[in-house]
């Protein structure tokens, strides 16, 4: 073997290790499937297939697999009924996927969080900027934490089909209708839903174009384009 041949041995022997590594950590079907087992010990296999929403067949094959690699233990408690138990690499091996999943869903919030960011910059936003958001949801979180961070305060939270008691993060949330676009530097929807339909409900309302925020439209951040 040469030289040549056996460096790329050694590098495709790496790829693959970092592969099943990989593979081995992120999994969350096996995740999910050793919290329940935890949880319930006795669980059937058609009760666990209805948990994790794939084919009784894959979840057996799940089973077996994790069986094999001496995660979980299973055992007959009688003629009908199983018994399943982690091991004690089951256990380790539950808190390494807890681990990457953690690890990914902080990346991901970093990587969602920055892309934010690059969306809200051709806005020129300031700590003295006025700004509204229409919607409550996840990504309206993403967007009021967002515009916390450059020191805006002035933040005023709208949607449809307010209650009296609507709240957002400890903000009253008060019915779009009462929207007025005259007090405000910018109107952002966060709403990655039906945005087309919101910008007409908007615009109707007499919110001007000019600060009406649409957030990843065919590559335009605001205005009817």
């Amino acid at each position: 073997m040469t030289l040549y041949e056996a460096s790329n041995t050694v590098v495709s022997m790496s790829s693959s290790n970092e592969h099943a590594q990989h593979s081995e950590t992120s999994n969350p079907k096996e995740l999910q499937l050793l919290s329940e087992v935890e949880n319930v010990p006795d669980i059937t296999q058609r009760e666990l297939s209805q948990k994790l929403g794939i084919a009784l067949g894959l979840t057996n094959m799940l089973v077996r697999n994790l069986t094999q690699k001496g995660y979980l233990r299973v055992t007959q408690a009688s003629w009908k009924r199983r018994l399943y138990t982690l091991t004690p690499d089951g256990f380790s091996h539950k808190l390494r996927l807890i681990t990457s999943y953690i690890t990914r869903f902080i990346n991901d919030y970093k990587n969602v969080r920055q892309t934010l960011r690059g969306e809200l910059h051709p806005l020129a936003l300031h700590a003295e900027s006025r700004v509204a958001i229409y919607g409550t949801g996840e990504f309206a979180e993403l967007v009021y934490i967002g515009l916390r961070e450059i020191g805006i305060e002035e933040i005023n939270v709208f949607d449809s089909n307010v209650t009296v008691k609507s709240t957002f993060l400890g903000i009253p949330v008060q019915d779009v209708s009462r929207i007025i676009s005259e007090r405000y530097d910018w109107v952002l929807v966060a709403n990655l839903v039906d945005q087309e339909s919101t910008r007409s409900q908007l615009r109707e309302l007499g919110i001007e174009k000019e600060t009406l925020v649409i957030f990843f439209g065919n590559g335009r951040i605001n205005g009817d384009g």
